[in-house]
Parts: C-alpha cells; sequence; structure tokens
C-alpha cells in the first residue's frame, strides 16, 4: 500500500505475484505432508529478512543461534522461506543451517530457491553469520489451526 515515509511498498502485480507463489508453497506443503486440501492457512507473521554482518540491534537480530520456529512463533506449523538473493555472488556467510544430529543439512540460498520444513523441535536449525554481502529473504508461515489464520495481503 501507500505509506508516508517509505512510499509504494508493494504493487498490485508484486501482491499477485506473491500470492501466486504463496499458494504454490502451500499445495507442495499440502501434497508432501498429506494436509488435508484446505485446511492450511497462511500465519503471521510473513516477513522479508535483511542480514549483514553489521552488529545486531537487538538479541532478536542474532540469528545465528539454534532454534525451533515454534519457540518463537506457536502458531508455526510449516515454514517456507524463499530466497532473494544468491549465496557467493551477492554475499558470504548466511547459509541455513539444520542441526540435525550426524548430518550435513545446509541450504545454499539461491535467488528463488524455496525451503520448506515442518517448524517444530524435529528441525532446529540457524543461519551461520553473514561476513559480506546482504542476504535477502522472504518466511512465508502456515499454520493449521483456524484461530491463527490470517488472509492475503490486500489492496
Amino acid at each position: 500500500g501507500i505509506n508516508a515515509e517509505y512510499g509504494e511498498l508493494f504493487s498490485y502485480d508484486g501482491l499477485k505475484l506473491y500470492r501466486s507463489v504463496k499458494n504454490r508453497i502451500q499445495v507442495e506443503i499440502e501434497r508432501k505432508w498429506k494436509v488435508t486440501a484446505g485446511k492450511l492457512k497462511l500465519t503471521k507473521p510473513t516477513f522479508f529478512s535483511r542480514m549483514t554482518a553489521k552488529p545486531p540491534a537487538t538479541v532478536h537480530d542474532e540469528y545465528w543461534h539454534v532454534h525451533t520456529d515454534t519457540e518463537q512463533y506457536d502458531r508455526f506449523h510449516y515454514t517456507a522461506l524463499l530466497y532473494l538473493n544468491t549465496y557467493v555472488s551477492d554475499f558470504e556467510g548466511g547459509r541455513f543451517m539444520f542441526d540435525t544430529p550426524g548430518l550435513n543439512n545446509t541450504v545454499h540460498p539461491k535467488a528463488g530457491r524455496v525451503s520448506v520444513f515442518t517448524s517444530g523441535i524435529e528441525n532446529p536449525h540457524h543461519v551461520e553469520k553473514v561476513t559480506s554481502g546482504v542476504r535477502y529473504a522472504i518466511t512465508i508461515p502456515f499454520t493449521c489451526d483456524p484461530g491463527y489464520a490470517i488472509g492475503d495481503p490486500q489492496f
């Protein structure tokens, strides 16, 4: 919408693209985890992340600590990450690491790549510190609890 401080943040076409991508991810989650169609809903917060090598402003900016998404957002059942730029060519560090003992599960961000996982204790993870450049991603969370469901952004 229009914001006096930032100007126009999102266009109609940008929101259409977001909905299309979100819907494709939702269908894939339903298929992979056998979630009944219509039960899976978008939840909040959906957010852009911008990670740099700058020191964190708050403890919440320290993304490199191992955590699970349900520790911070109990409504998350599935987390989708859409990477907006690419490891090595746009930034150094910033790889997404699943912290499952005995397994190397590292996601190298690439523009357009989507990573989806269940959000609970079965998937502890962290992002390694960005050492140069800027890493951009969108987090798109889903819930099966209708009490936490939100609608798509609207104009």
